[in-house]
């Protein structure tokens, strides 16, 4: 089950069942997790989204956006990553809220601008942290994009996620940014 013990939430605790999350969901819990860290959402701003690619699904009512992050002051020096998101119940058929871009296949779609409060998301990042802290919670919550890895099993050292929430890396955070930033979530 997952705590939100936001106080902007509720004044009450709110517990559910793991089934998917929003993006603004995924980032409170990933903060949750880790309050403590000095990294991840408040290591963005190096982070430049370089190029972005759009994939509509429009039976399926989803947006694939994949990224290409780059962080010049990675672990090991200068590195890039490709951050994932999948958003659902994306309409194709806006009336407000517009929001055009040209996809990957070249062609020019319509959708009404997206939520981190209102739409589902399945989310996936190649970079360690993702990997080893978030992947296989994120599978349990039913919010990761792709396959999922085993259980990380720590070998006499802490617990990669000693709290076992879901959550997201800083370059899936700065990709929300980026997206919010161009105006196509709010």
């Amino acid at each position: 089950m997952y705590y939100n013990s936001d106080p902007l939430h509720n004044s009450m605790p709110e517990f559910r069942l793991w089934l998917e999350s929003t993006a603004r969901e995924l980032y409170d819990s990933a903060v949750a997790a880790f309050p403590n860290t000095t990294r991840r959402q408040h290591a963005t701003d190096p982070i430049r989204i370089v190029s972005l690619e759009w994939t509509p699904f429009l039976g399926l009512k989803t947006l694939f956006i994949k990224g290409l992050a780059q962080n010049p002051d990675g672990t090991r020096g200068f590195s890039e990553y490709q951050p994932m998101i999948l958003w659902k119940n994306v309409n194709y058929n806006p009336n407000r809220r517009v929001v055009e871009i040209i996809a990957s296949d070249r062609q020019p779609y319509r959708f009404e601008r997206l939520e981190y409060n209102g739409h589902d998301v399945l989310v996936r990042c190649d970079c360690g942290d993702f990997h080893w802290r978030f992947n296989y919670y994120d599978y349990l919550d039913k919010s990761l994009y792709g396959r999922k890895r085993s259980k990380y099993e720590s070998q006499g050292g802490p617990p990669a996620n000693p709290q076992e929430m879901p959550g997201m890396c800083k370059h899936i955070m700065k990709l929300f940014k980026a997206l919010g930033d161009a105006g196509v979530v709010e």
